[in-house]
């Protein structure tokens, strides 16, 4: 079927008035926004940033708070291991000393080789093992202070069998948080 050349060039007419319509509407004055248009824009966007970013503040704040929390869990698991295996002539003793037993000499190195690789031993980075100031800093078998920080916020686990607790507040020598 043959394109009728009427209907063609009609149809070129139109597009060419509607370009020539569309450059002269750029090139004038009226394609431009108006200051109340922008106005409006700029007051709904204020108003969507008012109400989204106190949102991801408290739900980044959130996250810091559970991977604090998470971080003690997982140290956590490597400190009792290292005390039970801690022991005098222990076959798997992981610092090789035979004069002590439960947490003594328990530090970041031979939890991170022995126990659990993805410990940091960067003291701070996040963890502290038995802080100084903690009134249990001298080595003990039966008691140890463990605290992660993420964000502004700090968890502690201190001894075996205590719950998790997660604070702002640091007080280092008896190893709790508010």
């Amino acid at each position: 079927m043959q394109p009728n050349p009427d209907t063609s060039v009609v149809t070129e007419g139109r597009v060419i008035r509607f370009a020539a319509a569309l450059r002269r509407r750029l090139r004038s004055e009226e394609s431009g926004f108006t200051l109340v248009e922008l106005t409006i824009v700029l007051l709904i966007m204020g108003i969507l940033l008012t109400i989204a970013v106190p949102s991801y503040l408290s739900f980044k704040d959130k996250a810091y708070k559970q991977a604090a929390r998470a971080d003690i869990a997982e140290a956590y698991r490597a400190v009792i291991s290292y005390g039970a295996d801690n022991y005098p002539s222990a076959p798997s003793d992981p610092n090789a000393d035979p004069l002590d037993n439960g947490y003594s000499n328990i530090n970041l190195n031979y939890l991170a080789t022995k126990y659990d690789a993805s410990i940091s031993t960067v003291v701070g980075a996040p963890y502290v093992l038995n802080p100084s100031g903690w009134n249990g800093n001298v080595s003990s078998p039966t008691d140890f202070c463990i605290t992660a920080a993420v964000g502004r916020w700090v968890a502690v686990q201190h001894g075996p069998g205590a719950s998790i607790n997660v604070g702002t507040l640091f007080t280092p020598g008896t190893c709790t948080v508010s």
